[in-house]
């Protein structure tokens, strides 16, 4: 019942809207959020990689996990760029033609 009674913040997809343009701004701007965050944690698992070596050595199974999961990270990541330019594009593409100030009075 709390999900009914949530007012609905600005980084909300606005349902009572029919403008595509809004939908599309939303998804990528999700995306590169998303992307930001795994290059975080892809930054963060190269320092453990560092340390993996030095205690385990470079061969070790931490050490190739922690390079793997990294790895996995910038792959999502870059894939979540693509998706966030993807929408960008259909951004540009659905925008109706602007009306000029004399049709609109």
């Amino acid at each position: 019942m709390n999900g009914c009674t949530t007012p609905i913040t600005k980084d909300e997809l606005e349902l009572t809207t029919h403008d595509p343009a809004q939908d599309h701004r939303k998804i990528a701007a999700y995306y590169s959020h998303e992307a930001a965050k795994l290059r975080q944690a892809s930054e963060e698992m190269s320092v453990r990689i560092t340390v993996y070596e030095r205690l385990f050595g470079p061969t070790s199974d931490w050490a190739n996990g922690a390079r793997l999961l990294t790895q996995s990270y910038e792959d999502a990541a870059t894939e979540y760029e693509r998706k966030a330019r993807e929408h960008l594009a259909l951004l540009r593409v659905s925008r109706p033609p602007s009306v000029t100030r004399s049709e609109s009075r």
